[in-house]
């Protein structure tokens, strides 16, 4: 009889811990959240960690449920970039679902944020390095699009040499003519004699 009883509790612990599993998997985020940017922040340090340069909340993967995005700079080992993470709700909490491999870039002075085209339904992430490696004889400028719904970046990488040696090299991988002209009609507005270059990035 005790065993029955034993049993019978032991089952009933199972059942209550299953249904609560079931329940934390189907939950949706909160929604208020991603409208509020103090809390997008905490939740990316939650989940990526304290060394957090920029985030946002958006439509990346779909139209419907929106995601974070983090991006983190990295100067350590040898290396140094910038990083983006994209946190999405899963099974009942956040976890990072993709981040990018170490791009070209610094946080400081640039410019970032997401960005929409009419052709797609999600939202991307724009990144311009702007005047941060621009010197008074010539520099480099970065600039990066994640489609976190494809997982693709495209790049564009503008080289000034000189005066009249400007040179802008757009990533193979661009097969949107809507991307393609974002880039060079951005760069060509400061340098119209630019020479355009496509090669893998």
């Amino acid at each position: 009889m005790l065993s029955n009883k034993i049993f019978i509790c032991w089952s009933l612990t199972i059942l209550i811990f299953g249904i609560l599993g079931c329940k934390k998997s189907s939950e949706p985020p909160p929604h208020n959240l991603f409208e509020n940017e103090q809390l997008v922040l905490k939740t990316a340090k939650e989940v990526v960690g304290e060394k957090i340069s920029f985030t946002t909340a958006g439509f990346f993967e779909t139209d419907s449920v929106k995601s974070i995005v983090a991006g983190v700079e990295v100067s350590e080992n040898n290396e140094w970039g910038i990083k983006f993470y994209l946190i999405s709700w899963m099974e009942g909490e956040f976890k990072i679902k993709y981040q990018t491999g170490l791009l070209n870039g610094s946080f400081v002075q640039c410019l970032v944020n997401k960005i929409k085209f009419s052709d797609f339904d999600s939202e991307f992430i724009y990144y311009n390095s702007q005047s941060y490696f621009l010197g008074n004889a010539g520099g480099d400028v970065y600039s990066h699009i994640i489609d976190l719904k494809k997982l693709k970046i495209y790049s564009a990488h503008l080289s000034v040499i000189s005066e009249g040696r400007v040179s802008l090299d757009l990533s193979q991988n661009i097969d949107d003519p809507m991307i393609k002209n974002f880039f060079v009609s951005y760069f060509r507005r400061d340098y119209p004699n630019l020479r355009l270059v496509e090669r893998a990035v």
